[in-house]
């Protein structure tokens, strides 16, 4: 999910600042009352009250067993309030399993839940939408079929139109959020790898980033003039770190925020913890390289 927002070049910092100070504490991965949190695939909105919004899918073990998604919030991304599971196969009259990748985004003072389940493939899987009148919930679906068969959704809030990704495809949202207007359609891209997964759209002074997971791991992007491209390969922002991984992206406080996820097979009840990274940009609109680090991300000294 992408909020549209207006940059400024005085909020926006372009370059990092090295220092001798003393190493931050590791904030990575993302923790609740000093636990880190199991999840994987995840979604990010600014809510109504400043806070951010992170909807992972609900990670376990069994990855074909996963059944819904979760909610935490936070105001400066070091201490996060557990929501618990905001949509589950219990809240949907078409999906059953295989929970995964959701996406979220608001319109005229509701939240909109995408989200996708598996259900055994073979024509029984795609991607539903769900309404709430609060980002933690409770969310309702909105329709008694799949919206769209695909998978991995995410929603470009261009203006006030919106665009679903499946991949490299993109439908048109209606007004209700829950119908087609048109689509799909082929972005066409220009270098298209032959694995990849979890599209990501956002918006930067102007431009269109196009994000995906190439060869399910490791992020690469492109940038255009619409949200229908044409868009240009760009190269790499993150190699891969283990497993698969699924992004998102967006601005709070000033800053460019990546979260992700990371892989922990050691654990003999999850897969996957979440993390987030800033993300920087050079002046031609390139991304930066991104590492992965222990510090991960600390917004405390720009709380209002």
């Amino acid at each position: 999910m992408s909020v549209v927002v207006a940059d400024s070049a005085e909020t926006e910092n372009q370059n990092t600042a090295k220092t001798d100070s003393p190493a931050a504490p590791p904030n990575n991965p993302l923790r609740v009352n000093g636990h880190p949190f199991y999840g994987a695939d995840p979604s990010v909105i600014i809510g109504d009250d400043g806070r951010l919004f992170l909807y992972p899918t609900t990670d376990n073990k069994d990855w074909d067993q996963q059944k819904g998604w979760s909610c935490y919030s936070t105001n400066d991304l070091v201490n996060w309030t557990d929501h618990g599971t905001i949509f589950s196969d219990r809240d949907s009259r078409w999906g059953t399993h295989k929970a995964w990748a959701p996406d979220i985004t608001k319109k005229d003072n509701k939240y909109y839940l995408f989200y996708y389940f598996n259900n055994g493939g073979k024509g029984r899987q795609g991607v539903g939408v769900a309404e709430a009148e609060s980002p933690e919930g409770p969310f309702t679906e909105l329709t008694e079929q799949p919206l769209v068969r695909g998978h991995d959704p995410a929603i470009l809030n261009d203006d006030g139109v919106y665009w679903l990704y499946l991949q490299d495809r993109v439908y048109q949202l209606g007004d209700d959020m829950k119908s087609i207007v048109q689509g799909p359609i082929d972005l066409n891209l220009e270098y298209r790898p032959d694995r990849f997964e979890a599209a990501y759209v956002f918006k930067r002074y102007g431009t269109y980033y196009f994000t995906i997971a190439r060869g399910w791991n490791n992020l690469i992007y492109y940038t255009g003039s619409s949200p229908l491209g044409p868009f240009e390969f760009r190269g790499e922002f993150m190699k891969p770190y283990g497993g698969n991984n699924h992004h998102s992206i967006i601005k709070y406080r000033g800053r460019w925020i990546l979260f992700y996820h990371q892989w922990v097979n050691d654990d003999p009840k999850h897969q996957r913890q979440l993390r987030a990274e800033y993300l920087d940009f050079d002046v031609d609109g390139s991304i930066r390289m991104v590492q992965p680090t222990s510090e991960g991300v600390d917004l405390t000294d720009l709380l209002p």
